[in-house]
């Protein structure tokens, strides 16, 4: 039994001996420090050191944001400009005609305020086919001129193309029908002339005062009667000038302005004039003194150019015209003073019947033709709108020598 007691005390002891040589190993560890070793480098490199670089330090700053606002979105094919705004509106309402609009003009049109004013010579319509385009020229004997009653056709040198046509009976007329937009009459101004009407589709747009100290062929201002057909109408009123010592109307060329397909006349705006009243205050006026009149005093009359033909004509068909072939040679005409009876110009008419007449005077002066018995006051005038006498001789048995 004591044999065994030692043994197991001494495995006790060897025990406990190696727990306790555990424990104090652990604890060793543990607590074990890292000595540091210093080392040596074969070759050390100064480098140097490297300044701080600045870099930009982002700023934290308030941003106003706009409230947004609704826009207008325009469709794909529209294009909106600063000029322009689109606005497109469908509305349906049954049984309602609404009138189409004209289209824009076409490119190329020429737009006109007014008629161009003519310039002479006019194209002849009598040898133009139409359609007329621009200015032309219809004369009195045109086909489509209607003279009620007949109206008598006379020749005359500085007539539109020779000739014109006249009347002495009252409310006479003559009618034409044209197409334009622009309307002119040339007409006769005399000393027998009286007043006639231009009616343009049944309206009187102005009255003509045909009397002039003279004989002259001249033209009335361009009316714009719009476009398309109208009638004219030139009527006799049976009317004269004081001064007139006849009713005779004489009717020279129709002159009518027609656009062609790019021209386009617009209507001049209609002028309405509202009277308005103000008052007025009463106003005192004394005349204290006035500048002294003015004396009559004696002028010497300047001399003057006085010009004239005369045409002398043996009618032998009676139709009361100058024809080729009736003028009458070698008749004696003379210009005389008007108070005084002394020649001063004399000739005699050519074969044609024709005689000009252009002097320097200061005194009146008139046209005798002494076989005849014929006379007619010389006006004055010029080279380029002489006055014309015809004496038209009624058809008989002249005599074989006409002194």
């Amino acid at each position: 039994m004591r044999r065994l007691v030692l043994p197991i005390l001494a495995m006790l002891c060897l025990t406990a001996w190696v727990v306790a040589f555990s424990l104090l190993r652990s604890n060793r560890d543990e607590t074990i420090n890292t000595i540091p070793t210093l080392m040596v480098l074969p070759s050390l490199t100064p480098t140097g050191t490297p300044s701080p670089t600045a870099f930009p330090t982002e700023t934290l700053t308030a941003t106003l944001t706009s409230t947004p606002t609704p826009s207008l979105t325009l469709p794909p094919t529209a294009t909106a400009t600063l000029a322009e705004h689109l606005l497109e509106i469908s509305v349906a309402v049954p049984d309602v005609y609404v009138e189409p609009r004209p289209t824009p003009f076409p490119p190329g049109t020429i737009l006109l305020p007014a008629p161009p004013q003519p310039i002479e010579p006019l194209a002849d319509a009598t040898n133009t086919a139409p359609p007329f385009t621009g200015w032309f020229s219809f004369e009195s004997d045109y086909p489509t001129v209607r003279y009620s009653p007949p109206w008598t056709a006379r020749l005359a040198h500085y007539a539109s193309r020779g000739q014109y046509h006249r009347t002495e009976t009252a409310y006479s007329t003559a009618n034409f029908s044209f197409e334009g937009e622009g309307l002119r009459v040339r007409y006769v101004a005399a000393r027998n002339m009286g007043l006639f009407e231009i009616v343009v589709d049944g309206r009187v747009i102005d009255t003509i005062d045909a009397y002039i100290d003279g004989l002259t062929f001249t033209g009335t201002r361009v009316y714009f009667v719009g476009s398309g057909s109208h009638i004219l109408e030139i009527r006799a009123i049976g009317q004269k000038n004081n001064l007139s010592q006849g009713y005779v109307v004489g009717l020279d060329a129709v002159q009518v302005f027609r656009g062609d397909a790019n021209t386009l006349v617009l209507p001049p705006p209609a002028v309405t004039t509202t009277p308005t009243s103000l008052p007025q205050a009463a106003a005192r006026i004394d005349l204290v003194s006035a500048p002294p009149t003015a004396q009559a005093t004696w002028t010497p009359i300047p001399p003057r150019v006085l010009a004239a033909t005369v045409i002398i004509a043996y009618d032998e068909n009676g139709n009361r015209t100058v024809d080729p072939a009736e003028g009458v040679q070698g008749i004696s005409v003379r210009v005389v003073e008007t108070h005084s009876n002394r020649v001063i110009a004399s000739g005699y008419t050519d074969a044609r019947g024709y005689i000009d007449f252009e002097l320097v005077t200061d005194v009146p002066a008139r046209i005798v033709v002494p076989y005849f018995g014929e006379t007619w006051e010389l006006e004055r005038g010029n080279t380029n709108s002489r006055p014309a006498h015809t004496l038209i001789l009624t058809p008989g048995n002249q005599p074989g020598l006409i002194p």
